[in-house]
């Protein structure tokens, strides 16, 4: 590890207490998800934007015209980097709860905001009580609150997408909302596979057109997850 490299992680611990701890004091004070699906939207952004700002990191969104600002979609975005994160929270303007997976509640302060501000741990190990999970965290979400998902389930280590697991695609069928694809672009160059070393530079993130899946059955959910995986690939949904 490089003195610079110990430096950033000082300062990005730095940053997490002096944001993490008051945000879960007050998330424990909020009822309801949606109130704490908003505190966790000001929250993310806020150290989203610092933490970029402070890594010399420019985000760069794009297709935003083509969703609602009012309206809750399931997005769905592929994930090669821990600065994907970050970059998705700066452009999207929803109220997100993002799909977690239950090792990264382990995490001092980190993992405790993710929980006491409502977002939606999974089990890998179970699919079973992962789509309970989700589907009890969807049944309490109103107005535009919105659930963010990798349906890879985990990062990619070379950038190339990884098979999808159904859980999410069965979510946003059995409720209903609107899958919107989503591809970030650059975050493999911020930060590489197996590292935590910071690098400047500019990550691209892209949202295509929703993806409707009201009227489908479960037999669409392989069509859905083709028509997602076509526009991360190729842009088009």
């Amino acid at each position: 590890m490089t003195l610079l490299n110990a430096a950033q992680l000082v300062l990005l611990g730095i940053l997490t207490l002096v944001i993490g701890v008051p945000a879960i004091v007050l998330a424990l004070l909020l009822p309801g998800k949606a109130l704490k699906g908003k505190l966790f939207l000001v929250v993310s952004k806020t150290y989203a934007r610092i933490a970029l700002w402070f890594f010399r990191v420019k985000v760069v969104g794009r297709g935003l015209a083509n969703i609602d600002p009012g309206k809750p979609y399931v997005f769905m975005s592929n994930h090669a980097s821990h600065a994907d994160s970050a970059a998705l929270a700066l452009v999207i303007s929803h109220p997100l709860h993002w799909v977690f997976k239950k090792e990264l509640a382990r995490i001092p302060v980190f993992g405790w905001v993710l929980l006491a501000c409502g977002q939606i741990m999974v089990d890998r190990a179970s699919p079973e009580k992962s789509r309970e999970a989700l589907a009890e965290a969807l049944s309490g979400l109103s107005g535009k609150n919105s659930v963010m998902i990798y349906p890879e389930g985990t990062r990619s280590r070379d950038g190339n997408l990884l098979p999808f697991k159904k859980g999410g695609f069965w979510m946003a069928f059995q409720v209903g909302l609107p899958i919107v694809p989503v591809r970030v672009s650059g975050s493999r160059n911020i930060v590489a596979a197996d590292t935590l070393r910071v690098r400047p530079g500019t990550i691209t993130v892209e949202v295509f057109p929703p993806i409707e899946t009201r009227g489908k059955t479960p037999s669409d959910i392989p069509d859905l997850m083709n028509r997602v995986r076509e526009a991360m690939l190729s842009g088009k949904a």
